[in-house]
């Protein structure tokens, strides 16, 4: 049996901030915009959340019970984007990639998921990517 990869999933979304500022928020603030009492695995027991600036580094969630890995950093290209392997429960192997651009007195933000291979998943982190980047642009005006 073999699988194939579902349509990627592509959210664009429109902020106040220039992209050196946009890319700092998403990453190094990571902590002040996630909404993590619907969108981690700890929901209001999380601490901080941390995004490691590296290739190499993580992004995970802090709780008192320890850490949780939700991605591995493989590219960090700043203020352009970054490239994240994302580690969360069925998506696992997925890829997350973030884009920063100009656009009039702001940027434009493009999040692209893919590698799914099943069309159920895939649907479900379709929603979620636009509660998480609606609390993203809220933080950003």
């Amino acid at each position: 049996m073999s699988t194939t990869a579902t349509d990627t999933i592509r959210k664009t979304v429109l902020v106040d901030f220039a992209p050196p500022e946009a890319f700092d928020l998403f990453t190094a603030g990571i902590a002040t915009w996630w909404p993590v009492r619907t969108h981690s695995f700890a929901g209001e027991a999380v601490k901080q959340v941390v995004f490691e600036p590296e290739v190499g580094g993580r992004v995970y969630e802090v709780t008192e019970q320890g850490e949780q890995d939700w991605a591995k950093v493989r590219s960090f290209e700043p203020p352009n984007g970054f490239l994240l392997e994302w580690l969360i429960g069925e998506s696992c192997g997925t890829e997350v990639e973030v884009t920063f651009a100009p656009e009039g007195p702001g940027s434009k933000v493009v999040l692209e998921h893919r590698g799914f291979t099943d069309a159920a998943f895939r649907d479900n982190y379709a929603g979620g990517w636009d509660v998480v980047l609606g609390t993203f642009v809220e933080a950003a005006r």
